[in-house]
C-alpha cells in the first residue's frame, strides 16, 4: 500500500487548461488506441486543446469543468459535466468526460471527481445522470457495477472507422454514488492496491475535434 497523498477537488481555473490539456490528450492516445483510427487520435495536440479549454473557461456555460489537485501535481484529473433537461429522454445531465493520468488510475482520483461532479449538479436541481461509452472500452463493465442501465447507442464514422456508442443512464443520480460535499480527500498513492472505482477511467467519446468533448 502506498503512502496516501491529500487530493483537493476544485472549479479549474485558466492556469490549468495546459495540464488538462495534457491529461486530456495523452488519454486519449492510450485509452482509444485501436478503438478510434490513429490518423485522428494524432491531431490533438497540447497546445491546440488546452487554447480550446481557455476559449471554454471565458464564457458563460451550463457546464462545470473540475480538476483533481494535489501538492505533487498540478492536474492528477479533471471531469465535465453539463446540466440539461431532456439531454437524453427523461435525463436532466450528462457526464461528458473523466480522465485521470495514468501513473494515479486505480488510486480513488476518479471517484473523487465522479463525486464532486454528482454534487454540482444535484445543486443545480438535477435529478439523474447518463453519459455515452465507447462500445470496446472496457469501461463499460465499471459503469454497469455503478449500476447503469443501457439507454440505446449510436454509429458514426471517424475516418471510415465505424465507431458505436452505448449510453448508459441513473434515473436518480444519488444511486450513482455517494455524494460527499466534505473538504479535501484523502486517497491512497498512486501504487496502491486499492481503487475499484478507477479500474480503468476514462470517459470520453471524442465525436468532435474541439475540447473533444469527453464522454467514455
Amino acid at each position: 500500500m502506498g503512502k496516501s497523498r491529500i487530493v483537493q477537488v476544485r472549479r479549474a481555473h485558466l492556469a490549468d487548461c495546459l495540464a488538462i490539456a495534457q491529461v486530456q490528450v495523452d488519454s486519449y492516445r492510450t485509452a482509444y488506441a485501436g478503438l478510434f483510427p490513429e490518423s485522428y487520435l494524432v491531431q490533438f495536440t497540447y497546445e491546440e486543446q488546452a487554447q480550446d479549454w481557455r476559449e471554454w473557461l471565458a464564457t458563460l456555460t451550463d457546464e462545470v469543468l473540475l480538476v483533481a489537485v494535489s501538492a505533487e501535481e498540478p492536474v492528477l484529473g479533471y471531469v465535465l459535466a453539463r446540466a440539461q433537461q431532456d439531454i437524453y429522454p427523461g435525463y436532466d445531465a450528462e457526464i461528458l468526460a473523466l480522465h485521470v493520468k495514468q501513473p494515479y488510475q486505480g488510486a480513488g482520483v476518479g471517484s473523487a471527481l465522479l463525486k464532486a461532479a454528482v454534487g454540482q449538479l444535484q445543486e443545480w436541481g438535477c435529478r439523474s445522470v447518463m453519459l455515452w461509452a465507447l462500445q470496446g472500452n472496457p469501461v463499460r463493465e465499471w459503469y454497469e457495477r455503478l449500476g447503469g442501465k443501457v439507454l440505446g447507442e449510436k454509429r458514426f464514422q471517424v475516418d471510415g472507422w465505424d465507431i458505436v456508442e452505448v449510453a448508459y443512464g441513473w434515473e436518480t443520480m444519488s444511486t450513482l454514488l455517494p455524494v460527499s460535499r466534505s473538504g479535501p480527500s484523502e486517497v491512497p498513492g498512486p501504487d496502491s492496491e486499492g481503487g475499484v472505482w478507477l479500474r480503468h477511467l476514462t470517459m470520453h467519446h471524442c465525436t468532435s475535434r474541439r475540447r473533444a468533448t469527453s464522454r467514455s
